[in-house]
């Protein structure tokens, strides 16, 4: 006599759901940039970049407003934040048609 642990139904359940999470996660992945303008309309701040500069320091790119702040946090000291300003426009290089 033998006993089946998993009936075929259970696993078809579950590949069905599997399915359906990476169907919903490709479809996120897809739209990210519409869906994340929707998720963040109405906020002032917004968390642009985070990078860790070692094991106890994180550098933040934080924007309020449509200004942008640096910030940078290391454990056991207050965080410094330095306001950054946008670089004035380049002019562009004149192409010489021959």
């Amino acid at each position: 006599m033998s006993t089946d642990i998993l009936q075929i139904d259970q696993l078809l359940t579950v590949g069905g759901f599997l399915a359906a999470l990476v169907a919903v996660l490709m479809l996120v992945q897809a739209n990210r940039s519409k869906l994340s303008g929707r998720i963040a309309k109405g906020r002032r701040m917004q968390l642009a970049e985070v990078t860790a500069l070692g094991p106890d320091a994180r550098a933040m790119l934080l924007s309020v407003d449509g200004s942008e702040f640096l910030v940078v946090t290391t454990k056991r000291q207050p965080p410094v934040i330095t306001a950054l300003t946008p670089e004035p426009s380049k002019p562009a290089l004149a192409t010489v048609a021959a």
